[in-house]
């Protein structure tokens, strides 16, 4: 099973660790005091994990990426991570926790400030979790994140980033790219999937003749930003309907970098809806600076080397503490992947071997 564990899924809303986690944190309101009550699905030396804490991490990955299902494997793989995430936590330190809250402060200052109080508020309840359950979350994960790096015994100097950096001229700079305003009106029954049945054709017709009516309200100088933040259906530039990319990114992206500053679209329909648009500016593009990006760097670098040594690592934790998987199917599930992990690594080996033993055989004769 191929670690890591925190950069799974998007964002900071990813996973929600049990109320008798090893920071000795709990859950505050009702909702979450039903945490209680649930089945134990693992447990190990110092942790539990409990089914709740698992529907809500599926929850919130289908919040932040939901035009892409879940794989069949999304439960067990969900599971490894709240254990290991417990695991490393077991062997932070009170500075490295400290830090954990720390970051969690500005974390979550920063996720509301992002989304805007009503849509953080908005996507919160569909993961299930209160904003106390988020700040739990953030604070192990922060602290986790450092106890893991200091364990490995990774340390990523400027140098090591400015290596990187002068071995890949090129690959850090930003293409040019457009910032729009836009309004959709969805006409689809699931944007999510291109197999969703579409609308009935009355509520179609309607919204065409709906989105006619807002472009000529918007052209005659209504506010846009107005109109988008009260009809705007579309799921990814929410708000005030703003959008940044490169023209390759989005289907209408020729059209966009073909405007003037100011400009608005006609009506454009796709398999999504119905939509126009104002193009505000074209950003040029931007040469990376090493200056700006060493921190970024770093990180990467960082991340790399954790995706390298974690594994092992996480291994000895596991098989430390007992780790036991009471769910019959996801324990069958963990144990076929190290099974079929098992075996590639064998395979791998062999083949390795295998073309050592080329490469150093003695020539053979013509």
């Amino acid at each position: 099973m191929k670690l890591f564990f925190f950069t799974s899924l998007v964002i900071a809303l990813l996973v929600l660790p049990p109320a008798n986690a090893a920071s000795g944190a709990s859950a505050t309101n009702s909702d979450a005091a039903s945490i209680s009550g649930d089945s134990i699905v693992a447990r190990g030396k110092g942790f539990e994990i409990k089914r709740r804490a698992m529907d809500q991490v599926l929850a919130t990955a289908r919040v932040n990426d939901p035009k892409h299902p879940l794989p069949p494997d999304a439960e067990m793989r969900i599971l490894a991570q709240l254990i290991e995430i417990q695991l490393v936590l077991q062997k932070a330190t009170d500075a490295e926790k400290e830090e954990g809250r720390r970051k969690n402060d500005v974390n979550f200052t920063n996720i509301v400030k992002t989304m805007g109080e009503s849509e953080f508020n908005r996507q919160l309840k569909e993961t299930l979790m209160t904003p106390d359950d988020l700040r739990l979350m953030l604070f192990q994960e922060e602290a986790a994140q450092t106890t893991l790096t200091r364990q490995l015994g990774i340390k990523v100097t400027d140098a090591d980033a400015r290596k990187y950096f002068d071995d890949n001229p090129g690959a850090f700079d930003e293409p040019e790219e457009a910032r729009i305003r836009e309004l959709v009106l969805l006409t689809t029954s699931d944007f999510t999937t291109s197999a969703a049945p579409p609308l009935p054709a009355a509520t179609i017709q309607a919204k065409r003749k709906q989105i006619e009516g807002l472009l000529k309200r918007v052209r005659a100088g209504e506010d846009f930003t107005a109109l988008a933040k009260k009809y705007n259906e579309d799921p990814v530039a929410k708000g005030a309907g703003e959008l940044t990319f490169s023209r390759e990114q989005m289907e209408f992206g020729d059209l966009a970098f073909s405007m003037k500053p100011g400009q608005i679209s006609d009506v454009l329909t796709n398999a999504e809806g119905y939509r126009f648009f104002q193009l505000l500016e074209i950003i040029p593009a931007k040469k990376g600076e090493f200056a700006a990006l060493s921190d970024k760097l770093k990180k990467m670098l960082t991340v790399d080397q954790k995706q390298t040594l974690a594994p092992a690592y996480i291994k000895q934790l596991w098989k430390a503490a007992d780790v036991e998987i009471l769910d019959a199917r996801l324990k069958t599930e963990m144990a076929a992947n190290e099974a079929q992990a098992a075996e590639a690594a064998k395979a791998r080996a062999e083949f390795e071997a295998g073309m050592a033993k080329e490469t150093n055989a003695p020539p053979q004769p013509q």
